[in-house]
């Protein structure tokens, strides 16, 4: 399990985009995906700070992509 911290750039039907800094560029940061359980436990917002638990396992895709197993905001 890795953990990766940074804020909400985007938030779509069981996936969220999550970059390093507020100011993001379309393809910075990782898309997690997301069950709908997990999401409405942890409603998310643009901008927040949130720290995200996922499986160590990247896509090489622009920007990458994993699973997320829990989303705490900071």
């Amino acid at each position: 399990m890795a953990t990766f911290s940074g804020y909400v750039a985007e938030v779509m039907e069981e996936k969220i985009r999550v970059t390093p800094t507020r100011e993001a560029e379309p393809f910075d940061g990782i898309v997690f995906h997301v069950t709908r359980l997990l999401l409405d436990e942890t409603p998310l917002l643009v901008g927040q700070r949130v720290r995200i638990e996922h499986d160590e396992r990247l896509t090489r895709s622009l920007p990458p992509q994993t699973t997320a197993y829990r989303i705490v905001v900071l």
